[in-house]
């Protein structure tokens, strides 16, 4: 086993550890784990080895084997956004577990764009006019989508640019909205009563026949237009969700939080209010769901570790 594989595990650990996690258990199992790559002759963190290792304990719960693959796995993409040749990227679901922390399709822009255009060819037209709004919506808030198709006329102060939401366990928090994001609900609000007569006065969103839809109907017309678009999956990642719009939103705050030099754990507490989180420890998990975040973190880490020494 390569040395540089003990010291990635010493940064991405100093790394984790910096941004809030505890990691309790995964020290001493990612040191087992490299301790048993370096038994058996590895060079490199691969699918096969992170598989073999996670198995070993053959009268475990598949809950920790899945676990200890899970760990591997975090320790796997540092290394590959690192270097790509000493580690491969290691895909969910290889052991079954009912724990499972589903990676997120991150969005680029482009792709953004391009599904909310897609949407318009969505029939009737209301549908494909009320997908591009939700997406529109869920890239510029990070709104779960029930709480968008719940929202009512009364919710939304476009004067004020802010949008009261109604999260889990019936909290309410209070959203300021861009100005972008005012205009476009502006417009559904007009288009979509030009379309359709609302049989229910209450409602923001609408479905053709003037009601209010439903999150599966939604969901069920995003996975068309995303199939028909034929978007790249990435590895380790299945197919794109219209809910990744939610981590797209919250990994790209915290990207340029890191990027302007804003202290991150101010920034997680005020992201995971906006978000509607319980705690902010739900928020940090945000901090390992993009390879990108991970390196431009750990180059602030180095850089602030450099200066130190260099003033020392």
């Amino acid at each position: 086993m390569t040395v540089v594989l003990l010291q990635y595990q010493e940064d991405y650990l100093r790394l984790r550890r910096l941004l809030g996690a505890t990691l309790k258990s995964h020290e001493p199992l990612i040191s087992q784990f490299l301790a048993w790559l370096d038994e058996t002759g590895g060079e490199s963190l691969t699918v096969e080895s992170a598989v073999r290792w996670a198995v070993l304990p053959v009268d475990a719960a598949a809950r920790w084997r899945a676990f200890r693959l899970s760990v591997i796995r975090g320790f796997a993409g540092y290394v590959h956004a690192q270097d790509p040749a000493l580690a491969q990227i290691i895909p969910m679901g290889l052991v079954p577990s009912k724990v499972v922390h589903a990676i997120p399709y991150l969005y680029a822009p482009d792709q953004t764009l391009a599904l909310m255009t897609a949407a318009l060819t969505l029939s009737p037209q209301l549908r494909g006019l009320t997908l591009q709004t939700v997406i529109g919506l869920m890239a510029t808030t990070g709104m779960r989508v029930g709480e968008i198709v719940a929202l009512d006329l009364n919710d939304i102060d476009l004067m004020n640019a802010l949008i009261t939401v109604t999260g889990k366990y019936g909290k309410t928090r209070l959203l300021p909205i861009l100005p972008s994001t005012v205009t476009a609900l502006r417009e559904y609000l007009r288009h979509s009563r030009e379309l359709v007569v609302a049989r229910d006065g209450a409602p923001f969103f609408l479905t053709f026949i003037g009601t209010r839809p439903a999150t599966q109907s939604i969901q069920k017309a995003f996975r068309s237009v995303a199939t028909s678009l034929n978007l790249v999956a990435q590895p380790g990642i299945p197919a794109p969700r219209l809910h990744d719009f939610r981590h797209t939103f919250a990994t790209t705050t915290l990207l340029q939080a890191y990027r302007q030099g804003i202290d991150v754990d101010a920034q997680v507490a005020v992201l995971a209010t906006y978000l509607g989180h319980v705690s902010p420890a739900s928020t940090y998990w945000y901090l390992s769901a993009s390879p990108e975040l991970l390196t431009v973190v750990s180059e602030r880490v180095e850089a602030a570790q450099l200066s130190k020494e260099m003033n020392s």
